[in-house]
């Protein structure tokens, strides 16, 4: 019996192995939004901080009541939490769905002896016709083969 491989998932795939097409158009999608983050956090900082000079250049008046900036900023707040802890919710339930040995299912290759039954060969004969660079196979009409030429 052999011993299990504990299987680790890695935290960042290979990009060298996916096509240069593909990289570029996530690196241009990631810097998007990055660029769409930046452009939301200025604004709620902008909302819970508004500079005294700015009403000076735009017009814009400064709100009432502070609690109108605050109610503000924690509805952001809150929504932020809530998004997050959903995400760290779905990683700790996907690394524990994952965990332990790579659960792929492989199918088995068939040995020899079920080949060599299917088709009415010697097993035996088998590895020799793998190694052929030419392999022509005789049958007959029922499907059985007659003989084969490795030359």
């Amino acid at each position: 019996m052999s011993a299990t491989q504990e299987f680790i998932p890695p935290l960042i795939l290979d990009a060298q192995s996916r096509p240069m097409l593909g990289r570029v158009r996530d690196i241009v999608f990631t810097a998007l939004l990055w660029a769409g983050w930046l452009y939301l956090l200025l604004a709620a900082v902008g909302t819970v901080w508004v500079p005294p000079f700015v009403q000076h250049m735009l017009p814009v008046e400064p709100p009432g009541h502070p609690w109108l900036v605050l109610r503000a900023a924690l509805l952001c707040i809150s929504i932020a939490v809530f998004v997050c802890a959903l995400m760290l919710i779905r990683v700790l339930f996907e690394r524990r769905k994952f965990r332990g040995e790579d659960r792929r299912r492989y199918f088995p290759r068939p040995d020899d002896t079920v080949i060599g039954v299917a088709f009415g060969v010697p097993p035996a004969d088998l590895p020799a016709w793998r190694g052929a660079k030419r392999l022509v196979v005789h049958h007959d009409e029922a499907g059985r083969v007659t003989g084969v030429d490795t030359r």
